[in-house]
């Protein structure tokens, strides 16, 4: 059997900690490092949903993007959500373990993931290791980039300022919130900002720029992918042995037109 602390070690080792951002709470959150780990749960958001849904797959660890402790909380009890959450997940000898921002920034971690996913090259980051610039081959154009991005997201539907189908040099992505990246992305000379999670006075801000456009992904969307780059993570060092499982735990908003 693995033990939680070769699971965390290891994972430390691919994505440090020294990489999360300042105001972050990542790392092991609940639970014993010398705890046998049987199965792993694999989500984005650890919820009381994911919580059950480990119960019922018999996982005893659940490795979650967004930290399910992130702002101090001055007790645990069951009137409150996440009181609830952490006393359900310890009754049933379940460890959090959470891998943001450092997976997000740390070379190999989510965002050049999604780099690969779209085919693009990184050839820099836009600030503190936060961020990618991208470049595309000669010819690309905006329409090639929408059409992989709603390949890679499974959407139909793709949101941007662009006007025309501009062939396309140098893209900035940021997963999740990247609202504080703008004048990076500026810096960088981008020809379109690939976010989510931007002000509407943000967006207004780039739909007037000449050459820079942006392309809004949901953050959900933009971030689900880290639950594949951990268990293809996991599975390359521990193979079967870990019990890996992703959850099918959906986004916390649907299609309004499945109730219609």
């Amino acid at each position: 059997m693995i033990k939680l602390r070769e699971i965390t070690a290891y994972l430390e080792e691919k994505f440090p900690l020294s990489y999360a951002e300042e105001y972050d709470n990542v790392g092991l959150l609940a639970g014993k490092t010398d705890k046998e780990v049987k199965n792993i749960l694999i989500c984005l958001d650890c919820t009381y949903e994911t919580i059950l849904e480990a119960i019922n797959l018999n996982c005893n660890l659940i490795i979650t993007h967004h930290p399910i402790i992130f702002s101090p909380i001055k007790s645990v009890a069951d009137n409150s959500y996440i009181g609830k959450m952490i006393i359900t997940a310890i009754e049933n000898g379940i460890s959090i373990y959470s891998a943001h921002t450092n997976l997000d920034s740390a070379p190999g971690g989510l965002t050049d993931y999604l780099a690969s996913l779209l085919s693009l090259s990184a050839v820099g980051n836009m600030e503190n290791n936060i961020g990618r610039i991208l470049k595309a081959p000669k010819g690309y154009t905006a329409k090639d980039l929408i059409l992989k991005l709603k390949e890679v997201f499974s959407t139909e539907k793709i949101y941007t300022t662009i006007k025309n189908n501009k062939e396309i040099s140098t893209i900035a992505l940021c997963n999740g919130s990247g609202a504080d990246l703008i004048d990076a992305t500026e810096s960088a000379k981008a020809d379109v900002y690939i976010s989510g999670d931007l002000k509407h006075h943000n967006i207004l801000y780039l739909k007037e720029k000449d050459n820079l456009d942006y392309i809004e992904i949901r953050h959900y969307d933009a971030e689900y992918p880290m639950t594949k780059l951990i268990y293809s993570t996991l599975l390359e060092k521990f193979g079967d042995a870990a019990g890996l499982y992703i959850s099918e735990s959906s986004s916390p908003l649907i299609d309004a037109d499945k109730i219609l």
